[in-house]
């Protein structure tokens, strides 16, 4: 009798097993064509020249398995100087065009700044930031600093993050 109920384990278990391995398959159509599931790509684009005091556009162009994310839940754009925690401004984006949302904003201060986009849609978020300067002086300490950060130098303490 002992045998018998080892037996019926045995099978019971074997079953089991099988129906689980079977049950843990992916499904193909769950990846794009890199092999990743679906995810938000983004392209933060600063604008081409920046003056004090002249309203200058920040875009960032959204993709969701590589075809323009439209009706994102969340755009917007935090910009904040590196030298002064205290100036964080966040802006409303606008979609401009399909998967591109941009604002317009004035910096009236030199100095070295960081923009971040906060995209959110669905249950995803992408914040991308970027450095960038205004003025002379602010663009050679960014190019000192982005220098030294390549060469694997250490970096003077700066202030600001978030």
């Amino acid at each position: 009798m002992n045998i018998t109920i080892h037996r019926i384990y045995l099978w019971a278990g074997a079953l089991l097993l099988v129906t689980f391995l079977c049950s843990c398959t992916a499904t193909a159509s769950d990846v794009d064509e890199s092999g990743l599931p679906p995810h938000l790509s983004v392209n933060l684009k600063l604008p081409e020249q920046l003056e004090a005091d002249i309203p200058s556009i920040f875009s960032v162009e959204v993709t969701k398995s590589g075809k323009p994310l439209e009706d994102a839940d969340q755009a917007e754009f935090v910009i904040w100087s590196e030298d002064d925690d205290s100036s964080t401004v966040t802006i409303h984006a606008e979609e401009s065009s399909p998967g591109i949302y941009s604002v317009t904003y004035s910096i009236s201060e030199e100095g070295l700044y960081v923009v971040q986009s906060r995209i959110r849609s669905a249950n995803e978020q992408v914040m991308p930031a970027k450095r960038f300067a205004l003025g002379t002086q602010a663009i050679e300490r960014l190019a000192f600093l982005e220098s030294a950060q390549h060469s694997g130098a250490t970096l003077p303490a700066d202030g600001g993050h978030h």
